[in-house]
């Protein structure tokens, strides 16, 4: 019966040990399943900000994508305004130069024609009485 109980003993040693050990395994998970949900909270943390910034960036391209279609328009509205005042200034240079051509040839037809004067008066002049004799 001593034996038995030498028996029992031990076995109930090796219970208590195994129980200690069970318990310091337990402790080592509990500690490692801590630090993973630290780790996945601080993921989280951090896929939401990702996600944040993400949807920021979203917007600022929508805004900027916007306020580029505005200033294509507005560069597009420019450009035919400036290809109709291009289109008008060619054609009043082009009647300017008109103008001036028939302003040219009436100077020279007018210069022409005084000089024709000049020398009909000269002629006039010459004869009239007491005119200087050449």
């Amino acid at each position: 019966m001593l034996q038995d109980l030498d028996s029992l003993a031990a076995r109930i040693g090796q219970m208590v040990q195994f129980t200690r050990q069970l318990q310091a395994e337990r402790t080592a998970l509990q500690s490692r399943l801590k630090s993973v949900e630290n780790e996945r909270d601080l993921l989280r943390d951090q896929l939401l900000r990702q996600q944040a910034e993400h949807a920021l960036m979203a917007e600022r391209a929508k805004t900027q994508e916007a306020e580029v279609q505005a200033l294509r328009t507005q560069a597009e509205a420019a450009q035919a305004t400036l290809q109709v005042d291009a289109t008008r200034y060619k054609a009043e240079c082009d009647s300017v130069r008109q103008q001036l051509t028939t302003t040219q040839a009436d100077t020279s037809r007018l210069r022409l024609v005084a000089d024709q004067a000049r020398t009909q008066i000269d002629s006039i002049l010459m004869r009239l009485p007491g005119a200087p004799q050449e």
